[in-house]
């Protein structure tokens, strides 16, 4: 049987550095490419890397990709954080549009028949979520910032791809996802504050801000277990959010993590913390994933907080 490959945009991002590890360790062949140099933590042996592939440049996007001839391909470059597409939100859409763009124009000339994982977003749906109920596929997407906005297109145009050309794409609405190796998001920066308490780095007073959001909240270490199953077995041009369908709020990341700290320590509201908008309850009803694939999360939540509190720990 010939090998599988694989090349993976976006690979010096926190889901893309730990999809590069699982996909080599199922000997696939797999070729990293990143914008900026992928830290030394989150290189594999064996594996290709391409360098200065920015996904706006159509002609580095289709050299990557004509060289690697791939079976699969793994769009997960994007400006990823919600709170940067308040700040930057043109850049924002372009990055994530046009990158998909060229990713899925590249696959169509390829002549090698990829499947295409395309990473969507819980944010597309907005106010679509339902409160105190799991959102399904076809809730309305209805984002409520630009970054959520780049996701409906990425999303669209993926589903267009396949209707008109016939483009092998599978779109993934990613829930959140955490782990050792996260930041710029809530689970990291209280564990990255209670690290600095217990050094003595800070007073003893962690600094958050809305807790009343429920989330769902997915281990990295399954997430890309997800991604690699639905891309695989998925079918193509169908979307699967990417979720545990498990629920809880950020207080009690707060408290489980306060808990898990070798220093005594409380909170305090902080407002430069809010955001103008915020989804009360985003948590993924995962049923058409789990049937495609039969995956199902292997971490809970407890074992990661403690691995999230534990990477700090050991980092400089």
């Amino acid at each position: 049987m010939a090998e599988k490959s694989a090349v993976i945009f976006g690979a010096e991002g926190f889901i893309g550095g730990y999809l590069l590890s699982h996909l080599e360790g199922r000997g696939i062949s797999t070729t990293a490419a990143s914008l900026g140099p992928i830290p030394t933590a989150q290189r594999v042996p064996g594996a290709h890397y391409a360098r200065n592939c920015d996904v706006t440049d159509a002609r580095r996007v289709d050299t990557v990709l004509r060289r690697a001839r791939p079976n699969y391909i793994y769009h997960l470059a994007a400006i990823s954080l919600p709170t940067i597409s308040w700040k930057e939100p043109w850049k924002t859409l372009e990055v994530n549009i046009r990158g998909t763009l060229n990713v899925l124009e590249s696959a169509r000339r390829l002549g090698t028949d990829p499947r295409v994982f395309v990473a969507c977003s819980s944010a597309e749906y907005g106010h679509g979520h339902r409160p105190a109920m799991p959102t399904a596929e076809t809730a309305p997407l209805l984002p409520l910032h630009a970054y959520g906005v780049s996701k409906v297109a990425q999303d669209l145009l993926s589903y267009q791809y396949f209707v008109n050309y016939g483009v092998k794409t599978v779109r993934g609405r990613i829930f959140n996802t955490i782990g050792p190796g996260k930041t710029g998001e809530v689970t990291s920066d209280i564990a990255r504050q209670l690290v600095a308490i217990e050094r003595g780095a800070r007073p003893a007073v962690v600094r958050i801000g809305n807790m009343r959001p429920i989330r769902d909240f997915t281990d990295v270490r399954d997430m890309v277990r997800a991604i690699a199953a639905i891309t695989e077995r998925g079918r193509p041009g169908e979307v699967y959010n990417l979720a545990s369908g498990r629920e809880c709020s950020v207080r009690q990341v707060l408290q489980q993590l306060i808990g898990l700290s070798r220093k005594k320590a409380t909170w305090k509201l902080d407002r430069a913390r809010l955001r103008p908008a915020d989804e009360a309850y985003i948590v993924g009803d995962a049923r058409r994933l789990k049937e495609a694939t039969n995956w199902a999360p292997e971490f809970d939540l407890a074992r990661t907080l403690h691995d999230v509190i534990e990477a700090f720990r050991h980092a400089p």
